[in-house]
This record gives structure tokens, C-alpha cells and sequence, in this order.
């Protein structure tokens, strides 16, 4: 009798602890695809949108005061438009872009197709550029 049960005791043991691991493992899932999907260190990932949503074609970094383009991907409406890598995205159609409002979400309210102005600094200057949505691969 006292054998069956240290027995129970081990299967319960195995039970929590593999219900513990299976928690945490979880947990840092979680904690791993948010960063993904929201960037680590402030990178936006610029997660990717559904097939065919409005499409910028743009990797950035979100910051107080806009979102700095890091990459211009290839054969988007971004390069099109001749956008470059440095330059910091302040506005979409006149609403701010900052940390309270990513560009990502600004982008995810139109569709492809939309022409829409945005303000960005380049080198110092604030300039506008009108670029044409396009539909996400």
C-alpha cells in the first residue's frame, strides 16, 4: 500500500511540474510573439497584412515623434514613391504619427488604391509626398 502511493505522489509530482512548464512555456510564447508582432525595441515590424489590405511596403521604428523608415521594401509603393531609409514619417493625410498613433494602424484605415499625403523629415526638412497605396501581397 505505501508503494502505491509514493507511486501517486511521483505521477502527481510529473502532473504540476509539467503543468508548471507548460505554463511558462506559454507565457514566454506570449511574450515572444508580441514582440514579434509589435517589434522589440520599438521596431515595428510592421506586422503583416492581410492579403489584400492597403499596403505601404515599409519597415519602421516607432518613436515620440514619428515612425523613422529602418527598410524600403522592394517593388512597393513606398519605393515608388521614393521614399528612403532615415526618413521620419510624422503625418498621414495631416493626423500625427507618433507613438500614440503607429503608422501601421494609419495605413490599416484605408485601402489599397487610396493616394495618401504623407509628411515626413528628410535630412532636416519637412517635406510631403503623395504615394498610392498598393494591395499586400
Amino acid at each position: 500500500m505505501n508503494g502505491d502511493r509514493r507511486l501517486w505522489l511521483w505521477i502527481l509530482a510529473l502532473v504540476l511540474v509539467g503543468l508548471a512548464c507548460g505554463c511558462a512555456g506559454l507565457a514566454a510564447g506570449g511574450l515572444v510573439g508580441y514582440l514579434i508582432g509589435r517589434g522589440a525595441g520599438g521596431v515595428s515590424a510592421t506586422p503583416t497584412p492581410a492579403s489584400g489590405a492597403a499596403w505601404l511596403g515599409v519597415v519602421v521604428t516607432d518613436e515620440a515623434d514619428g515612425a523613422r523608415i529602418r527598410q524600403v521594401l522592394p517593388d512597393s509603393p513606398a519605393e515608388e514613391a521614393g521614399l528612403r531609409p532615415g526618413d521620419r514619417i510624422t503625418a498621414i493625410d495631416g493626423e500625427p504619427v507618433d507613438a500614440a498613433h503607429p503608422l501601421p494602424d494609419a495605413i490599416r484605415r484605408r485601402r489599397p488604391g487610396d493616394t495618401v499625403r504623407l509628411t515626413l523629415v528628410r535630412d532636416g526638412e519637412e517635406r510631403a509626398v503623395s504615394v498610392t497605396l498598393g494591395r499586400a501581397p
